[in-house]
């Protein structure tokens, strides 16, 4: 028996949160999303979703509904339909009782931001108002590196860069390709100017911990020292990056990058480990790029 989504009461606005990133940037699993959750018809076969999303393969529909099923999004089984054993998807209670709003989530980069969550609190003060927040715990925050994340364990053979990769700076479409082929990431969304993260993942192995972890990269477009203000059109980056509903934080530059970013990426995440969760983070600078691409040429596309 597949389990639903567990403990709603005290963690349902962050599961809606949670289940609307995955939605983002992502018309196509919409569709599936929407196809199972439509009418009162608790499963469906994959080729009535076909008809219903307007998509024209059986393999498709799969292929889009795996990261749903995984993520607890719909549930999958088999059922005998019309006289043959045929693959099901079938609607998650907690799920179907809040689908309009992960869908409005989805579909708005502003109002998923503006939706407090335990991991995203929203706070409203008045001007000159003092406030005391008191904290029962100690904030935990750990600087992490590429040699602690598991998906990248071959990059702990390489401690010396004996020749520099070709090119010498990868651009960054390809770089983002690498780590999610990496980390077995199908989906890739569309970059634009205030996205919180290039990459977002639930499945980042941090020493033998799966956690969620998000990525902010910068290309070649930049040159030199890699500050924070280089970092977006509003020099807010690293800031939306740590808005993001995860709990490992890198930045990623094929050059150096400075101790200002290293501050400013420390300073996010003790506000963000206020709640309670321990947050990692760290940085990819110029050696461990390389390291990389030497580690996982093929990955990368890189010789």
């Amino acid at each position: 028996m597949v389990q639903e989504v567990s403990d709603t009461a005290s963690n349902r606005r962050d599961q809606i949160a949670n289940f609307a990133e995955i939605l983002r940037n992502a018309p196509q699993k919409q569709k599936v999303f929407k196809a199972v959750y439509r009418g009162k018809k608790k499963s469906k076969t994959v080729s009535e979703i076909a008809v219903v999303a307007g998509i024209k393969t059986a393999k498709r529909v799969t292929e889009l509904a795996k990261p749903l099923v995984r993520e607890k999004l719909i549930q999958q089984g088999r059922q005998r339909v019309d006289g043959r054993t045929q693959t099901i998807y079938t609607k998650v209670e907690f799920v179907e009782t809040n689908k309009r709003k992960i869908l409005q989530l989805a579909s708005s980069r502003k109002k998923l931001e503006s939706y407090h969550t335990k991991t995203n609190p929203k706070n409203t003060v008045v001007k000159g108002e003092r406030v005391v927040i008191k904290i029962p715990f100690k904030i935990k925050t750990s600087f992490v590196t590429v040699d602690d994340v598991d998906q990248f364990a071959r990059i702990r053979k390489i401690k010396n860069i004996s020749q520099k990769p070709k090119p010498e700076r990868l651009p960054e479409t390809k770089f983002k390709a690498g780590i999610l082929r990496l980390l077995k990431e199908s989906h890739s969304p569309k970059d634009w100017g205030g996205e919180s993260n290039d990459i977002f993942t639930t499945r980042l192995c941090l020493r033998g911990r799966m956690l969620r972890g998000a990525f902010a990269l910068k290309g070649p477009a930049k040159k030199g020292p890699l500050v924070p203000a280089m970092m977006g059109k509003n020099g807010d980056q690293v800031q939306r990056l740590f808005n993001s509903p995860a709990q490992v934080f890198f930045v990623q530059y094929e050059g150096e990058i400075k101790e200002s970013v290293v501050e400013l990426m420390e300073k996010l995440a003790k506000a963000k480990a206020i709640l309670g969760s321990e947050v990692f983070f760290g940085v990819i600078d110029l050696r461990d790029s390389y390291r990389l691409r030497l580690a996982y040429r093929t990955q990368f596309n890189t010789r």
